[in-house]
């Protein structure tokens, strides 16, 4: 057994007393490209099915092409084009690192930490590749922030989170988990800091000044955010990474990695 398995193990979900969730109702944005349709309905039903918060409105954050704009339609989601969230298109960042254009990757990150979608003051991101499996909570009923986590960790982050938020103390642990709860005053928050230590910088711009373009992965929104929130609760998030010939209907999924796992994730660069 190896010392992730043994880690995982430590963290069983039976450890972990159970979390009661607040009434306050959330919104859902899940940022998408048309290959993500492929996934995006068991990431739905992981949804509906496992987040035990009210969930007031699901939007999708995609470019303006016709087969998204009617599977939203089609489910029930609130459509929203990516242009009109900063008033550009991810192509316009242009943004190379190590000769490939991450322009898109971290244009969804920007979209992530806006704070721009939504009515509600509270807003869960999850990538659309994302299952959940299990129930979770977000947002407790003592207004807790609850943030899933791994002792998984890729030093480029935290080295990007000291360029930007100047000596944060850093968790001992990666909040990566393809899912976290943002609270929009908690993000005004972080923009003012990250400006603040920019000479008044608007904070997409400091990131994009700040980044290390030498380094394919070099900033985390999760991560940033993460480290950032002062008063939280930590929960394992425990996931399975899956290759697409796994894939199957929600419910066998469900019965079939359920042991020691609350999410399972299939991950473009294993498939």
């Amino acid at each position: 057994m190896t010392s992730r398995e043994l880690r995982y193990r430590f963290f069983s979900w039976r450890r972990f007393p159970k979390l009661k969730a607040s009434e306050k109702p959330i919104d859902v944005v899940i940022p998408i490209i048309a290959k993500d349709l492929a996934v995006l309905p068991l990431c739905l039903e992981g949804i509906r099915t496992c987040v035990a918060n009210t969930v007031k409105d699901i939007y999708i954050v995609a470019p303006d092409i016709p087969e998204i704009r009617c599977f939203c339609e089609e489910n029930a989601l609130q459509y929203v084009n990516e242009c009109d969230v900063f008033g550009y298109s991810p192509y316009e960042l242009d943004v190379v690192c190590c000769g490939l254009n991450r322009s898109g990757w971290l244009f969804q990150q920007f979209v992530k930490l806006s704070g721009k979608i939504g009515t509600c003051q509270h807003y869960l991101c999850i990538d659309a590749d994302h299952i959940l499996i299990r129930p979770h909570v977000f947002l407790t009923d003592k207004d807790e922030t609850v943030f899933y986590m791994s002792y998984e960790n890729h030093q480029p982050y935290y080295d990007e989170i000291n360029r930007l938020l100047h000596g944060v103390q850093l968790d001992n642990l990666s909040y990566v988990a393809h899912k976290m709860l943002f609270d929009k005053e908690e993000l005004k928050r972080l923009h003012d800091t990250i400006s603040a230590n920019h000479d008044g910088k608007p904070w997409q711009q400091v990131i994009l000044d700040t980044i290390d373009r030498n380094e394919i992965s070099c900033f985390s929104e999760f991560e940033t955010y993460g480290n950032f929130m002062q008063n939280k609760i930590q929960r394992p998030w425990l996931q399975k990474r899956l290759r697409y010939a796994n894939k199957s209907d929600y419910e066998s999924l469900r019965k079939k990695y359920k042991s020691g796992r609350w999410s399972l994730t299939f991950p473009n660069y294993i498939n």
